[in-house]
């Protein structure tokens, strides 16, 4: 069941029911406001961190549940080269460019339609963004669906076509908490990458693609998001955090492309989150590449949603993408979109709720 309701004269919230299971998403930055997953207890739980009011969702400016793109995370220096042509995009990560800019559509106008296939139920939202937004080449028509279906799975899929070759990575940055509140570093996380990005200091990729074994980001076996987070404070494998002191102000933590088993040809089990508290599991898959894990390092302040004022590690990403920074690494899988193309990214997450003890 799908139903609508107009929040303002341009912006629709539509809510969707199936299984057990409900979300409700806008046509303003394609937003996810909401997932209500039943908890071992049988109480329905809000498993995304956000705001309770739309004016509250205009204000933010951390990507809440929203769609990101032209390109998702860094564009290092903010240029790339294509065709022969440098373009040069917005610097708003220090000389980088992070989720398309100062311009991003997460705070921009869809249209929205309730949506049906043999899939699932939901919303699809459109868009076209214009040659020369974001500093990006090319007319891109963009279809972003959010469906769920009676088997208590929630799929994303994104799809777009340009009249010029453009470089395209969207994604959803959907900030979850499977007890609805509090930290994450509780709440256990199994990945199947075996590798991730070696980042610089800024976040950026260097284009090395390492193990993980041995190092903290090997979640290969569950454990606790937390178990290892400090020890990325002086990890030796990459460079991301070792900026950062030992203190309790300091924002360290994961903010890592981990590498799936997806070439985007079909989708694949990406892994596994869950929360012992509440017994609420979310098995992950996806057609993409990489799988960005962010670990709530920055939300520190910010105040969501019951007028809770988050602390550090209050919520993760899982950020299904290409690599960032792929249109100026040539090593890494091409991120390019030329016309006659079609963009296709897809990601699955499939809840369950069980008396988990651990």
């Amino acid at each position: 069941m799908v139903e609508e309701r107009k929040l303002d004269d341009e912006i629709t919230l539509y809510t969707v029911s199936k299984g057990t299971v409900s979300f409700s998403a806008m046509n303003y930055g394609c937003t996810i406001t909401n997932i209500l997953v039943p908890s071992k207890t049988g109480e329905k739980i809000d498993i995304l961190l956000g705001f309770d009011t739309l004016e509250g969702w205009k204000k933010g400016t951390s990507s809440h549940n929203a769609i990101v793109g032209r390109f998702a995370n860094r564009i290092a220096g903010s240029r790339f080269t294509l065709d022969g042509k440098t373009y040069e995009v917005d610097k708003n990560d220090g000389a980088n460019s992070l989720h398309g800019g100062f311009c991003r559509y997460e705070k921009m106008l869809w249209k929205g339609e309730k949506y049906s296939d043999s899939e699932g139920e939901g919303v699809r939202f459109t868009r076209l963004s214009p040659d020369g937004e974001q500093g990006m080449p090319g007319n891109l028509e963009i279809s972003v669906i959010y469906k769920l279906n009676d088997k208590n799975e929630l799929i994303w899929e994104y799809t777009a076509t340009t009249d010029k070759a453009t470089p395209i990575n969207l994604t959803n940055h959907a900030y979850f908490n499977l007890d609805g509140k509090g930290s994450i570093l509780n709440q256990h996380l199994q990945l199947d990458c075996k590798k991730f990005l070696q980042a610089k200091e800024d976040l950026t990729p260097t284009g090395k693609i390492l193990s993980v074994e041995g190092t903290a980001f090997d979640f290969t076996r569950e454990k606790t998001v937390g178990r290892d987070i400090e020890k990325l404070i002086t990890e030796k494998s990459d460079f991301a955090n070792s900026q950062f002191a030992k203190e309790s102000s300091a924002p360290f933590g994961y903010d890592h492309c981990f590498v799936t088993n997806a070439d985007e040809s079909e989708v694949v089990r990406l892994g596994e989150f869950w929360s012992c508290e509440s017994g609420i599991r979310m098995e992950m898959f996806t057609n993409q590449r990489g799988v960005h894990v962010y670990s709530g390092n920055f939300v520190s302040g910010l105040k969501g949603k019951g007028g809770v004022t988050h602390k550090r590690h209050d919520g993760i990403c899982f950020e299904t993408e290409r690599f960032p920074n792929a249109m100026n690494e040539t090593s890494f899988p091409s991120c390019i979109l030329k016309p006659g193309e079609k963009y296709s990214h897809k990601t699955v997450l499939k809840f369950k709720t069980s008396n988990l003890t651990n």
